[in-house]
């Protein structure tokens, strides 16, 4: 342990000042129990959203009888999430009420089954 004395501080302008080795230590961030084993909805939803517009780009100069039907399905998708982040989503995502978890738990599972029938087309 280094002690100051009075010496010491009248030359704090010509030395280092030395802090206490406690102090000096960065907070470490704690960590969510689920967050290493598996993405928060965040960014499910995001990754989500991501999957579903670069669908639709691909779908964008599709001049196949369904590929109209399927741009407006995966539209109708993209804006449904719209709505329930912009209504549901107001201070923040940590702070999301349970029948808001579980309507963008749906949404996700919904639009997976989306992506699967769109992967399927030829």
């Amino acid at each position: 342990m280094t002690t100051t004395t009075a010496n010491d501080r009248a030359d704090a302008g010509s030395s280092t000042l030395i802090e206490h080795p406690i102090a000096s230590e960065t907070p470490t961030e704690v960590a969510v129990p689920h967050a290493a084993s598996e993405p928060d909805l965040e960014s499910r939803i995001k990754e989500r959203r991501a999957e579903l517009i670069d669908k639709l780009g691909g779908l964008r100069g599709d001049v196949r009888p369904g590929a109209s039907e399927s741009r407006d399905k995966l539209k109708a998708k993209l804006s449904d999430l719209a709505h329930i982040v912009r209504w549901g989503v107001v201070d923040g995502w940590a702070t999301l009420s349970a029948p808001l978890t579980n309507k963008l738990e749906e949404w996700l599972a919904e639009s997976a089954r989306q992506l699967v029938n769109k992967n399927e087309q030829p």
